[in-house]
């Protein structure tokens, strides 16, 4: 009987993508699966029903991050030697997380940083990091998604009043959260590979019927859950299960186990795009996220005052 000797983490874990992922790397009995999700009683039941192991992770607060690591570090596991950046949301009106960021940025992308940096002495070699991105960071591909934003770190933590509708503005968002997903797995690539730990960045494609247009309209969400299910039988349209498969293949293959900087379009080797690969703005973009989590973290823990 095979043993587990090794761990992975996956955020946004209990629907979607990140479910379908789990579910293809837990029936491996040499991984140990935990399924991270916002709700812990959620999270620990969607783990349950694949054979994995469920934990309270919520990326919009920086206290649950470091709270998830330290319980982590305890609990006992196999070495950690894979961690999935997969939790995303999509907000179509300006939303914030617990510490004042705004939510799509802070979610998408901040959090995650935070995640990396609270698990990064764990991560054992060899190992391995992927970002789940997303077609609509690049402008030359048709996504129906708005270009993303070409800003500083700060600026789309702290945003000026939107100057769209508030559904495009979210859009905008989103895509520009999926652009500095993909800088940042190049930044990482770079800083890491000396360690033994290889990072990537997936696009799923389109994948109807998930919960991503959670906060659209009623209307957008039934559509999205229905109708647009159809669309799987197009050319770059998906189901959570194949993506899932496709995700999980970048995390345990052997022909990728020395591939790092990349970006795959499911399991193939794409170029992402221009934009993405400056790695001025790649720096950049981290050393500000850095420093941004360390000024929130100087805020936390200053005590409150009557």
């Amino acid at each position: 009987m095979t043993t587990s000797d090794r761990t992975v983490v996956i955020t946004g874990g209990t629907s979607g993508l990140g479910r379908e992922c789990a579910r293809t790397l837990a029936a491996d009995p040499r991984w140990t699966v935990i399924v991270t999700g916002r709700d812990a009683d959620r999270a620990h039941a969607s783990a349950a029903a694949i054979g994995a192991r469920g934990a309270a992770l919520d990326l919009a607060s920086l206290t649950s991050v470091t709270r998830f690591a330290a319980e982590l570090r305890g609990a006992g596991l196999p070495p950690l030697h894979a961690l999935v950046c997969n939790a995303g949301l999509q907000f179509t009106r300006r939303s914030y997380t617990e510490d004042g960021v705004e939510a799509t940025f802070g979610v998408n992308h901040l959090g995650h940083v935070a995640l990396v940096r609270a698990l990064l002495d764990d991560l054992t070699a060899p190992g391995r990091i992927v970002f789940v991105s997303s077609g609509t960071h690049d402008p030359d591909q048709f996504t129906g998604m708005p270009n993303p934003l070409i800003t500083s770190a700060r600026e789309l933590a702290y945003p000026p009043a939107a100057t769209e509708s508030g559904q495009r503005d979210g859009r905008r968002r989103y895509s520009t959260s999926k652009l500095a997903n993909l800088q940042t797995a190049y930044e990482l690539a770079r800083r890491l590979g000396p360690r033994g730990i290889m990072v990537n960045a997936f696009d799923p494609g389109l994948m109807p019927g998930t919960g991503l247009a959670r906060d659209a309209g009623k209307m957008v969400q039934l559509l999205w859950r229905t109708a647009a299910r159809a669309l799987v039988a197009l050319p770059g349209v998906n189901t959570p299960a194949k993506s899932g498969a496709d995700l999980a293949w970048l995390v345990t293959d052997p022909s990728v186990a020395d591939v790092t900087g990349r970006y795959f379009v499911g399991r193939t080797e794409r170029p992402s795009s221009t934009a993405s690969y400056d790695i001025d703005v790649q720096h950049a973009l981290y050393a500000d996220s850095v420093e941004l989590l360390d000024e929130l973290a100087v805020d936390a823990a200053r005590p409150e005052h009557p």
